[in-house]
């Protein structure tokens, strides 16, 4: 084939009705091809997005090898205290320390969240045989924090700190 043939050939593709679809049907091409690259662009992010995040929630659900005992041991001795104490106000601060202990351990086991609520729905009860009594007294936690007019019983506070006192001995924090 000699230059001017394939000119020729080129310049036949160009003229006319064939010309105007050539164009159409390169214009189609082109906006097609430039979705498909957006299209993989975005899956590549998405992707590397949800990496990241199964490997962070790989880590979250792993509890420390070692528990660290000191958040809760000094801490536990006053909630004992105060729950072993005739006042009622000392019993409505023993079931609130013992909710921030338990906190600051799934905190110290790599749970995200601003409170022991948000820790607690990242749980399941395979991992945690307790966590329908955990959330019991949490919720009698929350009632004495938002429901002011509320009067806890001592049989009712004594509750919710052992139940918080047998998720933190599952959990390995707290010696039988």
């Amino acid at each position: 084939m000699t230059p001017d043939q394939i000119n020729d050939f080129f310049s036949f593709l160009y003229e006319g009705r064939i010309g105007a679809i050539a164009f159409w049907l390169r214009f189609a091409a082109g906006i097609i091809t430039s979705a498909l690259v957006a299209a993989i662009f975005v899956i590549a992010l998405k992707f590397r997005e949800l990496m990241r995040g199964s490997a962070a929630l790989a880590v979250k659900a792993v509890p420390a090898a070692v528990p660290d005992r000191e958040i809760v041991a000094g801490p536990w001795e006053e909630v004992r205290r105060k729950i072993e104490s005739p006042i009622q106000s000392d019993w409505n601060i023993a079931v609130i320390r013992a909710d921030a202990i338990l906190g600051a351990v799934l905190k110290d086991m790599g749970l995200a969240g601003e409170t022991l609520g948000e820790r607690l729905k990242q749980l399941d009860p395979a991992k945690l045989n307790s966590l329908n009594d955990v959330w019991e007294a949490h919720k009698i936690r929350n009632r004495i924090v938002h429901e002011t007019d509320q009067i806890l019983t001592h049989a009712e506070a004594s509750r919710a700190v052992e139940l918080f006192a047998k998720a933190l001995r599952e959990l390995q924090y707290l010696q039988e």
